[in-house]
C-alpha cells in the first residue's frame, strides 16, 4: 500500500457531508454517522467549572451534535472494531483517512474516527478560518510581547486554553463520557454498524493516546475488560508532554496550561460539587489525576498500569519532542515496572515531527514514507487485529 498515494486519493472522495461513500477499488465505505453528546448543559456550564467561559463553551451547537466517519468493511454489520483518537489541536480527518484504510483493510474491523470535545468538525467554524485566526493571533502578539510559536493554527486553542486551562479537563471528560456512550451504544446493539455485543479495541495517537489510557486505566462499568489499545506517539503523563508548537500551542498556553496542572488543579478539583455526572465518572477523574501525575495518586497509577500489562501496546518515535520517546519507555517500564507491557521505539530516515509522523513527500522521499508508514501500521493492525 502507497501511503502517500491513498491520503492524497482519499482526501479528494472524502466528506462529512456525504451520508455515504464507496471506495473505488476497495470493498470498503465510508460512512458517516450522527452522534449527539448527553452531557447536560447545566453540568456543562455549572457543576464542573463556574465560570463565563464555561458557559460560553456550554451553547456551543456543533460540541453537542456533530458527524463522524467509520470505515466499513464489506458494507456490512461487523462484530470486531477500532476505535481510533486523534490528536491535539486537530480541525479535520485528512491525516487519518490513510490511517484508517490500512487498519480496515488488515484487521477487516470497522474503524470509527471519533472527535473529540471542540476538536474536528465539533468546533466553532471560525477556529478553522485563517483570516478570522490571523486576526486573533495578531491581537495575542500585540498583548503579550514573549509570545513565540502562535500562528492561526494554534490561535483558538491557545487563546481558550490561556482565558481558563480547565477547558483541557472538562473536554477530557466531555469527550470520555462521549465514549462511554457510544460503547453503551455498541455493547446494547444499538450502533447501526455494529452487532451486540461487538468486541472493540482502541488506537489512540497523541492526547488521544493520553485519552486512552485514562479510559483504559478507569476502565468505567467494565466497557474496556475486552479491550485492547494501541498507543502511537502517546502513554506518557500529561508533566512530561511538550506542546509548544504552531500547529497544538503556543509557549504561553503551554505554560498557563503546565503551572496549572502541576500547582493549582488538585486544590481546584476539592472545591468542584459533587454531583451525579462526578460519580458517574469517578474511575476516569481518579486516573486523570494518576496520570498528570498527582503525587498522592500515584500508587493509583502504578497498579493500574501493572494490571494493563498484557492490554497495551505503546509505539514512540525517537525525533518526537513533544511526547519523547523516552519518557513513554520511563512511564510504561521504567517507573512501574511494567515488564510485558510493550514499548516500541521507532525512528525513521527522513525528516518528521509529532504533529506529521508520515509527511506527504515527493519522490524519492515518498518511498521512505511509504515505508515507514508500512513499518508502524503493520504493528498496530498485528496488535489490534
Amino acid at each position: 500500500m502507497s501511503y502517500t498515494y491513498r491520503h492524497e486519493f482519499l482526501n479528494g472522495i472524502f466528506s462529512l457531508n456525504k451520508e455515504n461513500t464507496e471506495i473505488p477499488g476497495t470493498d470498503l465505505s465510508i460512512r458517516n454517522l450522527e452522534f449527539s453528546s448527553t452531557l447536560p448543559i447545566a453540568v456543562q456550564s455549572n457543576c464542573i467549572s463556574a465560570t463565563s467561559f464555561c458557559h460560553e463553551d456550554s451553547k456551543i451547537e456543533e460540541n453537542r451534535h456533530f458527524n463522524y466517519p467509520a470505515f466499513v468493511p464489506n458494507g456490512n454489520k461487523n462484530n470486531r472494531a477500532i476505535i481510533l483518537l486523534h490528536g491535539l489541536n486537530e480541525r479535520d480527518w485528512s491525516k487519518y483517512l490513510a490511517w484508517a484504510e490500512y487498519l480496515a483493510q488488515f484487521t477487516r474491523r470497522t474503524i470509527i474516527l471519533f472527535p473529540l470535545a471542540f476538536h474536528m468538525n465539533r468546533g466553532k467554524k471560525e477556529w478553522s478560518d485563517p483570516r478570522s485566526m490571523n486576526s486573533l493571533a495578531d491581537a495575542r502578539k500585540k498583548s503579550n510581547q514573549n509570545i513565540t510559536q502562535l500562528c492561526f493554527a494554534n490561535a483558538a486553542l491557545s487563546n481558550r486554553l490561556t482565558e481558563d486551562p480547565m477547558r483541557f479537563y472538562r473536554a477530557g471528560l466531555q469527550s470520555a463520557n462521549d465514549l462511554i456512550q457510544l460503547l453503551n451504544q455498541i455493547k446494547d446493539g444499538r450502533y447501526p454498524l455494529l452487532e451486540k455485543n461487538t468486541q472493540v479495541n482502541f488506537m489512540g495517537y497523541s492526547i488521544g493516546a493520553f485519552l486512552t489510557q485514562i479510559m483504559f486505566m478507569a476502565n468505567p462499568d467494565n466497557l474496556l475488560e475486552d479491550s485492547k489499545a494501541v498507543l502511537f506517539c502517546g502513554g506518557t503523563t500529561f508533566n512530561n508532554m511538550f506542546g509548544t508548537s504552531k500547529l497544538i500551542m503556543d509557549n504561553l498556553a503551554y505554560e498557563k496550561l503546565n503551572q496549572f496542572y502541576l500547582q493549582q488543579f488538585e486544590k481546584d478539583s476539592l472545591s468542584i460539587p459533587r454531583n451525579h455526572f462526578q460519580f458517574h465518572l469517578n474511575s476516569v477523574i481518579q486516573s486523570f489525576k494518576a496520570m498528570i501525575p498527582l503525587p498522592s495518586f500515584n500508587q493509583l497509577k502504578e497498579r493500574t498500569l501493572l494490571r494493563l500489562a498484557k492490554k497495551i501496546t505503546a509505539i514512540g518515535l525517537l525525533k518526537d519532542k513533544v511526547i519523547p520517546a523516552k519518557d513513554i519507555w520511563e512511564t510504561l517500564k521504567g517507573s512501574c515496572g511494567c515488564k510485558n507491557i510493550q514499548v516500541k521505539l521507532a525512528d525513521f530516515p527522513y525528516n518528521y515531527t509529532h504533529e506529521n509522523p508520515f509527511p506527504i513527500k515527493k519522490q524519492p522521499f515518498s518511498a521512505e514514507v511509504d515505508k515507514s508508514f508500512e513499518q508502524i501500521f503493520s504493528v498496530i493492525a498485528c496488535s489490534l487485529k
